[in-house]
């Protein structure tokens, strides 16, 4: 090989690489063309007298040299294109409802006068209440049709239909994800919620649903750390909350306590083949309970931090079954010591035959409440015996467009503020025997519209009267 060779076949390595990125990456082309080097001139041929030439000959260790700077500056125009990619991508749906309860839409009566269903505790406190404030449930988010105006408490009543037949737009959400490096992610979603004003003000407001940060430090991606604002650990439901990932309309009796989105550290892990074993836990400064539930502590009002956990198990390799365990345990949300607790435990089991998925939640939960005065009334705890709580779902598309929902569930429950045996009493007490019945249809128009309807036929046992608190509701789900 003689040198002119050798010059021309490195130009046509050079030329080569050029052209390979320009087929993968134009933008980048444009960067490597400004950045390659003139090529060499040909080398001169010797003089005729013989003397030597004035450049020196090319090298074997030159043209390495060269193939070293080649595939460096390749390397730059990679990291340069993959950079330039938008990182962020934005996602969200506009959920539109339709519902109508039976009766005024509230799901809880005032337990007073002399024929009342509990007698002995008229003396312990100022108010009780019998029945399910969330029963009378309208979209995924877990609105009631109406809270009702009892007396002792200013609620915040976002719906307060009154009973009338009512649309509504549930929710707009918005969805950013952006890849703020090449194993981590960065999410965040906003719910938006346009309701009624009064007295000249806007009734609109918004909810920060999640703001998170994932990463996964290892080269398999099957361990995450999540750092924010999260979904639960608790029980299965928390999969399926929102409206586009949700089969039916609404949530179960049970997803107050388990589909909130705390703050906190989160790790979850898999192992196996077919994600056999997955382990997760958290840190948190409340519990996975809802916001518009009473027990709920976004900001921490005491040192101590909630702890939860879950491990789910695929017994079988031939089926797709999921069997899980969590509990969750911490300081009592809203109290300003850490000396009293509030816990959960539950089973869970999810399985998936051909278009029937099979859905099951059992839970239970306490937490003493408020002893003794408190030492501030804005931050005095709920106590809870949630003495047992769980549904059965069924899901099934009888065709791609098609499907159908059933689900039966069950909340025995005594929610109460203040202190029952201290020199004044307690404030109020909620007694909760619940069950209902839920019956659904959902219709895929395509991969961005769903339409679904249910209708949910609550009632009561155990004593406490039956309430008017039926409701049909719908949902036209447009995703983007």
């Amino acid at each position: 090989m003689n040198l002119a060779s050798v010059c021309c076949a490195a130009m046509l390595l050079l030329g080569s690489g050029a052209r390979a990125l320009a087929q993968g990456q134009t933008q980048a082309q444009t960067q490597v063309q400004a950045q390659a080097p003139e090529p060499e001139p040909a080398l001169k041929p010797a003089p005729a007298d013989g003397t030597a030439a004035d450049e020196p000959p090319v090298t074997v260790e030159d043209l390495r040299q060269e193939m070293q700077e080649l595939e460096a500056r390749l390397d730059e125009t990679r990291n340069i294109a993959t950079f330039r990619r938008p990182i962020v991508t934005v996602g969200g749906y506009i959920d539109f409802g339709f519902f109508v309860p039976t009766g005024e839409g509230v799901g809880v009566v005032e337990d007073e006068g002399p024929n009342r269903v509990f007698p002995s505790y008229a003396n312990q406190y100022a108010w009780v209440f019998l029945g399910d404030l969330l029963a009378p449930t309208v979209n995924s988010r877990g609105e009631a049709a109406s809270l009702g105006n009892f007396p002792g408490v200013n609620r915040f009543d976002s719906i307060d239909s009154t009973g009338a037949p009512t649309f509504l737009v549930n929710e707009v959400n918005l969805r950013l994800d952006a890849a703020v490096a090449r194993n981590a992610i960065a999410t965040a979603s906003v719910d938006f919620m346009p309701r009624s004003g009064r007295d000249f003000s806007l009734g609109d407001f918004l909810e920060v649903d999640l703001a998170q940060v994932e990463w996964m430090p290892t080269a398999s991606g099957r361990t995450s750390i999540f750092v924010g604002k999260f979904e639960s650990v608790v029980g299965i439901e928390y999969r399926d909350r929102k409206s586009t990932e949700r089969f039916g309309v609404t949530p179960s009796l049970i997803s107050r306590y388990t589909t909130g989105t705390p703050l906190g550290i989160k790790v979850r892990s898999k192992f196996g083949d077919n994600d056999r074993v997955v382990i997760a836990a958290a840190v948190t400064n409340g519990s996975s309970t809802t916001e518009q539930f009473h027990f709920y502590d976004e900001i921490d009002s005491n040192a101590g931090k909630t702890v939860s956990g879950r491990i789910s198990v695929r017994p079988a390799p031939a089926l797709d079954l999921e069997v899980g365990l969590s509990g969750e345990w911490g300081p009592q949300d809203h109290a300003l010591d850490s000396g009293r607790y509030l816990w959960f435990a539950g089973l869970d089991l999810l399985a998936h035959f051909g278009a029937l998925d099979v859905k099951a939640q059992i839970l239970k939960g306490g937490a003493p409440g408020q002893i003794g005065p408190p030492a501030d009334p804005s931050h005095e705890p709920y106590g809870l015996r949630l003495h047992g709580g769980g549904y059965l779902e069924l899901d099934w598309m009888a065709t791609p467009v098609f499907g159908f929902l059933a689900r039966g569930e069950v909340r025995d429950a005594d929610v109460w503020l203040g202190d029952p045996n201290s020199v004044t009493g307690g404030d109020r007490l909620y007694i909760t025997r619940q069950w209902r019945a839920t019956a659904g249809v959902r219709a895929v128009v395509n991969q961005h519209i769903a339409v679904k309807a249910e209708y949910l036929h609550n009632g009561e046992y155990g004593g406490i009267p039956q309430i008017a608190d039926d409701v049909f509701t719908s949902s036209l789900v447009l995703s983007y």
